[in-house]
């Protein structure tokens, strides 16, 4: 018997307990609401995880809901969210970047979604996203000096010609 869409035959806990046995690079996995596993994955280990996170029989996080840039100070973050059609369950999944070294590979080639969500990232965080089709501005002028919503960001007057 095939299973209906919006079907989750497992429950959370179990969802979670097969997303830390089946991929080595996801660390503190763990439940955080009722429908959403979150887990941290290494930089240099998205790439992978992502392919095998969308092709996985079971639980198959096909669909790329979007792409958060995070700044914490002491770093940057590129947060994923995923939905799997299969267990009807959300992945939240963090990667830490470092902010003197803002780059990841990018996963549009995986979940094409991601595309204008890397390049929000990149236009207001500046987490460069490495082997993305069209890395360029999405919300600010092309000619705009720096990151918004970076923490340390200092507005400079060049970016306001007109005021």
């Amino acid at each position: 018997m095939a299973l209906e869409i919006g079907t989750n035959p497992m429950d959370m806990d179990a969802i979670a307990a097969l997303l830390a046995a089946d991929f080595a690079e996801l660390t503190d996995v763990r439940v955080q609401e009722p429908d959403t596993v979150v887990a941290r994955c290494a930089r240099a280990a998205l790439k992978d995880a992502a392919r095998r996170l969308k092709a996985h029989p079971e639980i198959g996080y096909e669909t790329l809901n979007f792409v958060a840039g995070v700044d914490w100070v002491k770093h940057l973050e590129s947060v994923y969210h995923v939905y799997s059609w299969k267990t009807n369950t959300y992945l939240e999944l963090h990667v830490e970047v470092p902010t003197a070294e803002a780059e990841v590979d990018t996963v549009c080639d995986v979940w094409p979604a991601a595309d204008w969500h890397e390049r929000e990232s990149w236009d207001m965080v500046g987490i460069k996203y490495l082997g993305h089709p069209d890395l360029r501005r999405i919300l600010l002028k092309d000619d705009f000096i720096g990151h918004p919503l970076r923490k340390d960001y200092v507005d400079l007057v060049e970016n306001h010609p007109h005021a």
